[in-house]
């Protein structure tokens, strides 16, 4: 059964009640690790463009961004435990860290890779803008950079869910990932899509509240494609059924316990 996102979201809040301390505590911790890390680097820049501080600052933030995406796997780790049991693992978070952390770092270089691609049109469309003056190319570059928005939206459609994948098969290897993401989605782009767009109005609250927002909207935005993943992958009806034969999960300690 495919569900509507609607009721995703509506299962959600569900799994969200009693848990949402838990996953905004995850939230928090990965965002205070990297900003700790990034902290001693970013005072090392100056206005010199091509500075030896600056350069180790550029590298700095790669290892960083490496590390975001790490623990952002362990974000989805633990949302899958919240969907599935109802009963979250905290160790999960740092789960990626500890066991094959290579398998999340390499897939991400490949998308970065495959999104440098897509973003040659309007890598085109900039040089044009730099090297011609008339109207016309101005209207080519713009072109070129809707191009390069759709093979872009088209790249996140289809591979967005990787990580989840990742963390449900550990013995499968970055490329047969990619390729099993992809046949995941194939028929579920569009409605995809829509639950990205859902959350729009969302995005909007956390602007308007100069960012506080963020700690309720994402894990809500994140448990919904957790469900999503788990719809698409057909476990979804069989995860329901058994939380409903086992019962209403047990409150969780609401305390951190990784800071």
């Amino acid at each position: 059964m495919r569900r509507k996102v609607k009721e995703l979201k509506r299962i959600a809040r569900g799994n969200l009640t009693g848990n949402y301390l838990i996953l905004i505590n995850a939230f928090v911790t990965c965002n205070i690790i990297t900003s700790l890390i990034e902290m001693p680097f970013s005072m090392m820049t100056n206005e010199i463009q091509f500075s030896t501080q600056n350069i180790i600052y550029y590298i700095a933030m790669v290892l960083i961004g490496i590390a975001s995406v790490v623990l952002t796997a362990g974000q989805y780790r633990l949302h899958l435990g919240v969907a599935r049991t109802g009963k979250p693992n905290r160790a999960d978070l740092f789960y990626p860290v500890k066991y094959h952390a290579d398998r999340y770092i390499f897939t991400e270089f490949i998308l970065f890779g495959i999104s440098l691609v897509a973003m040659i049109p309007m890598i085109g469309g900039i040089i044009l803008i730099y090297t011609q003056e008339d109207f016309k190319y101005y209207v080519g570059a713009l072109i070129l950079a809707f191009v390069s928005f759709i093979f872009a939206t088209y790249l996140s459609l289809t591979f967005d869910l990787v990580y989840f994948v990742l963390n449900d098969n550990e013995d499968l290897g970055m490329m047969k990932a990619l390729k099993y993401t992809k046949e995941l989605v194939t028929k579920h782009r569009g409605r995809y899509l829509y639950m990205q767009l859902s959350f729009l109005p969302m995005l909007l609250l956390v602007g308007l509240s100069f960012g506080t927002a963020v700690f309720w909207v994402h894990p809500y935005m994140t448990q919904t494609t957790t469900l999503f993943y788990l719809d698409v992958k057909g476990e979804l009806d069989t995860v329901l059924e058994n939380r409903k034969k086992e019962g209403p999960a047990p409150e969780p300690v609401m305390f951190n316990q990784y800071v």
